[in-house]
């Protein structure tokens, strides 16, 4: 069976971003072929750069929520980059879990703060060059800055504040799972609370 790869683009200069991601995200994930009993985030980048900093901060705000059972691998505390992303992602057990990658990416000028939310998964480090395993069943890719002359420079010199917008809209989305499947579990059963942030 051929999968049909989704990827929709939501602006979060629209006042129904959130909402729109919410539903989208939540259908998505209703779509995977996959029996799952977990559901792990990973959050892809780094605290030393101000756009690469999405994926962290998306998992530094998850870790803070204990009301869900889940796992966080990557916050600001402990980024998951380029030298740890491969033990990281060897360490989670993919036949049983439901895996949602967080990672920054660039793009066109026109869609700088844009969400970008896919059902294949995310190659992290392709748009400054690297070549690093691809994570995730859903993912969240958020467009910080422009692609093309000096990409590590540009992610240096983003708007924090962009950053951080755009990391809440993805945090609150993931949490909007969490909570759907705390009332209707379906494929994915409820157990004891745990996170994990690593």
């Amino acid at each position: 069976m051929i999968k049909v790869v989704k990827k929709t683009h939501f602006t979060t200069n629209d006042k129904t971003c959130q909402f729109k991601l919410n539903k989208q995200i939540l259908t998505m994930a209703s779509e995977i072929e996959k029996t799952y009993s977990r559901i792990a985030v990973v959050g892809i980048g780094s605290d030393r750069s101000t756009g690469d900093s999405f994926g962290p901060l998306v998992g530094y705000m998850l870790s803070k929520c204990s009301i869900y059972d889940f796992d966080v691998y990557g916050t600001i505390l402990n980024p998951v980059h380029a030298k740890n992303i491969k033990e990281t992602v060897d360490s989670i057990d993919h036949s049983n879990t439901l895996v949602i990658a967080v990672d920054a990416s660039v793009g066109r000028p026109e869609h700088i703060g844009h969400i970008v939310l896919s059902n294949q998964p995310i190659k992290p480090g392709s748009g400054v060059g690297k070549n690093l395993p691809p994570v995730g069943d859903i993912t969240l890719s958020a467009i910080v800055t422009i692609s093309g002359f000096l990409p590590l420079v540009m992610l240096q010199n983003t708007s924090l504040g962009l950053v951080y917008k755009m990391a809440e809209i993805a945090a609150n989305s993931i949490r909007h799972i969490l909570y759907k499947q705390q009332l209707e579990p379906s494929r994915c059963e409820k157990s004891k609370i745990s996170i994990t942030a690593s």
